[in-house]
């Protein structure tokens, strides 16, 4: 049987163990974290299946796609990612402490920072002097539309496994009204806006879609 001066010692021990993974969990700022060791746990953890492998899922649920959201570059604030870890809203399993710890979910999120962002095509070597005889704001329709529309309604615009073809979308609707149809879509597209795209990005989208012959 323990003395009670000993049993006291544990009792403390156990407290500041207590509090400090509460501390852990509750901090505001992201802990240093092993980006390396992070890779290797999204993986084996299969965040992959969701979040695609560097962290840059669709979120949207169709062949090929998948279902979890963005998450990097530039993830959501720490105290929010460890809140979504522990629990989850919509369809995301729980992962406690038991499955990912403190210092692993530090880990996680140094991965998803370290992830770089997505250069633009100008500041490409063999891309910034490709002459495609198109403005600046057809160029930037097309990148929102590859990264945004193409999985649903094909790479070219002729339709996909989802969407249906956008060739000559224009005889059909004027750039007015494809940007309000963009912002506020019939099912089963999704609404990207407001969210995953501001209203540049919409007159950009719109403006590409509407080239399209």
């Amino acid at each position: 049987m323990k003395s009670p001066a000993g049993l006291t010692a544990l009792i403390l021990v156990s407290a500041v163990a207590l509090a400090s993974a509460g501390v852990l969990s509750a901090q505001t700022t992201a802990p240093p974290g092993d980006a390396k060791h992070g890779q290797q746990l999204f993986l084996a953890d299969g965040c992959y299946e969701c979040h695609d492998l560097q962290g840059q899922g669709l979120g949207r649920r169709g062949p090929g796609q998948n279902p979890g959201p963005n998450l990097a570059p530039a993830p959501i604030p720490y105290t929010a990612f460890v809140a979504q870890l522990r629990k989850p809203r919509v369809a995301m399993p729980p992962y406690s402490a038991l499955l990912v710890s403190d210092a692993e979910a530090a880990d996680l999120y140094a991965y998803l920072v370290s992830q770089p962002p997505v250069r633009p095509a100008q500041s490409i070597a063999l891309l910034a002097n490709v002459d495609t005889g198109e403005g600046a704001g057809v160029t930037r329709g097309r990148e929102v539309y590859y990264a945004n529309c193409a999985q649903c309604h094909g790479a070219s615009g002729a339709g996909g496994s989802i969407g249906p073809s956008l060739i000559g979308e224009s005889a059909k609707k004027d750039l007015n009204a494809t940007i309000a149809f963009i912002k506020n879509p019939a099912a089963p597209m999704t609404k990207l806006s407001p969210g995953l795209l501001d209203d540049a990005d919409v007159a950009a989208v719109a403006g590409y879609v509407q080239s399209l012959h």
